[in-house]
């Protein structure tokens, strides 16, 4: 070959390379520009940009490489997009205030609850110190105190009205890992459950004060007619009538308690039919006929209509009604009346009770509702109360749906006022 034909085999090689090359370049220059334009979107939140995978060799490898990488990224942001949405609706669902803080004491996460306690309403916490969130500093001190601890700690704190549980547990990367990084703060408003504690315990006290005084009377008088045999017929006789009225009231104590325990452990099986009140009442006034002439006092009733219905329990709606009128009888004056009223309109129905006998404190009258509270304890006793009455009246009123109200005055009178909220059923007739 002579020179000639390899300078020009030369010069072929060099133009191909030289064109090659061009292509090369210019492949790599779309492939850095479209890298470019991806990234840009990549750090704009889009993690959906893609390379064109039609690049050859290692460019095209590289590319496939970027968009795998984007993808799955783009599908774990997506998962934990999913876990913090629910996260946060769990938070949200829970009652208790719920929150996270980190070691330097900064807010992690907070749920709503937990905002209405510290009584913060801004949108923005995440990061700000807890100092800065709680604006009690009763309640600030008292978690900071648990979470010094660094161990799952808790204790109550009574605030104004509110009683509440606090624990602090904290967290750690490893449950062997002894560095502590944060803690969670729950905290529970366990307001009414001190209260029902509370109630529960006075009950079981009234209840066995109530039982142990007529327990003690008719043992003491057993005692006295078993080791006395020369008592006199009318001594004797004088002693089982004792025991008789203890006795009764021994039994009437206890009819009080397992209704109430009745009302209050059978609420699902309350509304079962039509009852006409007005039919109810008259029964109760029957019932109470022997009392009425005792005391020489005057009832008067005249209901609007005779055909009153409300859909309800005949025997609790009895009892109801039986212990208001009951109980405006032994208070009322000698010769005295009672007033009972009965209206409806569309949207409820009205029973009302009014004496005019001794009245009620206006002190006492938030409290004549609750268990064995009296008003006047000798008083109560001497006309054969046990205290349980106006309890029993409450929880049916309520399990209906109902409201009750009271009026009084000292030595003028009392007037209870029960609302009940009508439907399509109490209608029927």
């Amino acid at each position: 070959m002579t020179m000639e034909a390899i300078m020009n085999v030369l010069v072929f090689l060099l133009a191909a390379a030289t064109i090659l090359m061009g292509k090369y370049t210019l492949s790599l220059r779309r492939y850095v520009k479209e890298l470019g334009k991806a990234y840009d979107e990549v750090t704009k939140g889009n993690y959906m940009a893609q390379i064109n995978s039609s690049f050859s060799g290692d460019l095209g490898k590289a590319g496939k490489s970027f968009n795998l990488m984007t993808k799955e990224i783009y599908g774990n942001i997506e998962t934990l997009k999913d876990r913090n949405s629910k996260l946060k609706a769990i938070l949200k669902s829970i009652s208790n205030g719920i929150v996270a803080i980190d070691k330097e004491q900064n807010v992690l996460l907070m749920n709503k609850a937990a905002k209405n306690i510290f009584d913060y309403h801004e949108t923005d916490y995440e990061g700000r110190p807890f100092e800065m969130i709680v604006k009690d500093q009763r309640l600030l001190l008292c978690i900071l105190d648990l979470f010094h601890k660094r161990e799952r700690a808790h204790t109550q704190l009574h605030l104004g009205t509110v009683d509440y549980k606090i624990n602090v547990d904290p967290i750690r990367l490893d449950d062997n890992d002894k560095i502590v990084i944060g803690a969670i703060v729950n905290i529970e408003d366990i307001t009414e459950r001190i209260k029902l504690e509370t109630i529960r315990s006075d009950f079981v006290a009234n209840v066995t004060h109530e039982l142990k005084t007529p327990l003690t009377s008719i043992n003491g008088f057993v005692e006295t007619l078993k080791s006395n045999a020369g008592i006199n017929k009318a001594m004797r006789t004088k002693f089982l009538d004792i025991i008789e009225v203890e006795s009764n009231r021994l039994q009437r104590l206890i009819d009080d308690i397992l209704i109430l325990s009745f009302i209050e452990g059978n609420k699902s099986h309350y509304s079962n039919e039509p009852v006409n009140l007005a039919d109810i009442i008259n029964e109760c006034i029957n019932l109470v006929s022997e009392t009425i002439k005792d005391k020489n006092v005057t009832i008067e009733f005249s209901p609007m209509d005779n055909e009153i219905y409300l859909k309800s329990n005949p025997d609790l709606m009895k009892q109801l009604i039986l212990n208001l009128i009951d109980n405006a009888i032994k208070y009322s004056k000698e010769e005295g009346f009672v007033r009972l009223t009965l209206l409806e309109d569309s949207k409820k129905i009205l029973f009302s009770v009014e004496d005019d006998g001794i009245g009620i404190p206006s002190e006492d009258i938030d409290r004549i509702f609750e268990r064995f509270y009296r008003v006047d304890k000798a008083r109560s006793k001497k006309v054969g109360g046990t205290g349980l009455g106006l309890a029993i009246v409450k929880h049916i009123v309520l399990n209906l749906n109902g409201n009750i109200k009271v009026h009084s005055e000292l030595n003028k009178g009392s007037k209870f006022i029960i609302e009940f909220p009508k439907n399509d059923k109490d209608d029927s007739k």
